[in-house]
């Protein structure tokens, strides 16, 4: 079962930011599920993916078990009421009103906040959403309605959300999954996940690129049996360079787009299929990691070997272009060096 397919939102409750004001507008009621509309269901179980799988995602841990936004969730959860949530959902909405009131945002939006759960895994999910017509917010009694078509397509609008695992498995690091689109590159002023969440990223580039890289070797040699593996782990190598910004989906899809065959059946939608696959498996392994990075790798050379290590062969990645290693009909491996390396036997 798909991760949106399996989420079930049992609390919701809606409140306003206008920063503008001296308070925020706070709700006293949970939100009516029962009587939700399905485009605001479909939107809200969309961005729950996105805040998990997205490439704006990153995965984190809190700083501390002192955290404010952790100690308030322990609370809800050892007495998960309905009066707990609300309590709850109000003075999270509090807090990220007096810290962007502290701040240089004047980004006022509508602030949710859910308690879902996925399988046997409970999540406290937030969402801030910036004004934009289409979406009715009635801020006297803090209800949503939508004008049809408006609300799924306005990904523009929503900027943070998180995602806050209050009964994780053990084994798992990750504490919150966090999605700040509003985050320039190399901003240093990360109010949302720093000073909101008391949160701090959990994995470094150089460990996923690791292991992206090691399970896209692996599961490319076993689904294409018949391409040569020297040219699957080219385009990895390829498409993994080092420093290259990765969006896991995408650039799965570019290394299939590379290795299957042209006359495959259905090939568009196979290659759709099997990158969303990669991605999903990938995840079930790794659920801490996140699928957005830059690629760190320091192993600049690339080796072949035979079997038995008879024939040991290694060049620097610098020279890719010029080297081509290729096999004929018979399954010999053929070798092309470029004239311009001067490639010759040592006189010892």
């Amino acid at each position: 079962m798909s991760l949106v397919m399996s989420m079930k939102i049992n609390r919701m409750s809606i409140n306003a930011i206008d920063l503008s004001s001296s308070e925020p507008r706070l709700s006293d009621e949970l939100f009516p599920i029962a009587e939700n509309n399905q485009v605001i269901d479909d939107f809200f179980r969309t961005h729950f993916l996105e805040t998990r799988e997205g490439k704006s995602t990153k995965s984190c841990q809190f700083i501390d078990e002192d955290a404010t936004v952790k100690t308030k969730i322990n609370r809800f959860v050892s007495n998960k009421t309905d009066e707990e949530f609300i309590k709850l959902s109000r003075e999270l909405t509090e807090n990220l009103f007096r810290i962007m009131k502290n701040s240089s945002s004047n980004s006022s939006g509508t602030f949710f906040v859910f308690e879902v759960e996925i399988g046997e895994e409970g999540c406290i999910f937030l969402i801030k959403l910036d004004p934009k017509q289409g979406v009715q917010v009635n801020y006297t009694n803090l209800t949503l309605s939508v004008l049809e078509n408006i609300l799924p397509d306005s990904n523009d609008r929503v900027h943070k959300c998180a995602i806050i695992r209050f009964n994780k498995p053990v084994n798992e690091k990750a504490e919150l999954f966090v999605m700040d689109k509003q985050q320039k590159e190399g901003e240093p002023a990360r109010f949302f996940i720093e000073s909101y969440l008391q949160a701090e990223e959990l994995l470094n580039d150089k460990i996923i690129t690791r292991e992206v890289v090691r399970e896209a070797k692996e599961k490319f040699i076993s689904i294409l049996p018949e391409v040569d593996p020297n040219k699957i782990f080219e385009s990895i190598d390829r498409e993994f360079s080092n420093g290259s910004r990765i969006e896991l989906n995408t650039a799965i899809k570019n290394v299939l787009l590379d290795n299957v065959p042209s006359d495959k059946i259905d090939r568009e939608m196979y290659i759709n299929n099997k990158s969303n696959e990669f991605v999903r498996d990938y995840l079930s392994k790794y659920p801490d990691h996140q699928t957005t990075f830059t690629v760190e790798r320091k192993d600049q050379t690339v080796v072949y070997r035979s079997e038995k290590d008879q024939i040991y062969f290694r060049f620097n990645k610098g020279i890719f272009t010029q080297i081509n290693v290729d096999k004929d009909t018979e399954g010999n491996t053929i070798i092309k060096i470029d004239k311009s390396l001067k490639f010759k036997r040592d006189l010892k």
